[in-house]
């Protein structure tokens, strides 16, 4: 469970990626007012490209929760040889340690 401190700093970065999206669309308004005219109206082009921007997204994530999944294994028997090793380390905690 996360701590107080760890709670603040995801709402603060969320904060500041709403307070910046916001700016954004914003400058997109202003843009649009001064020369929307100009530009074409939304195309099924312009979907597409925001749908693969998010799809190629999505599939960066996904191969990053990967890897770190896979990375967790790999270092899993040198984090159980420590944490047996550590004289601070309880009964309880090695047993918790061996589950993990």
């Amino acid at each position: 469970m996360a701590n107080l401190r760890e709670t603040e700093r995801v709402e603060e970065v969320f904060e500041f990626v709403r307070k910046s999206e916001e700016t954004v669309l914003d400058a997109g308004r202003n843009w649009v007012k001064a020369f929307g005219e100009f530009m074409p109206l939304e195309t099924p082009v312009l979907r597409e490209i925001v749908k693969g921007g998010f799809d190629f997204a999505e599939e960066v994530l996904k191969a990053q929760t990967e890897f770190a999944h896979n990375m967790l294994k790999a270092t899993r028997p040198m984090r159980m040889r420590k944490s047996e090793a550590s004289p601070r380390a309880t009964p309880a905690h090695r047993a918790a340690s061996k589950v993990a």
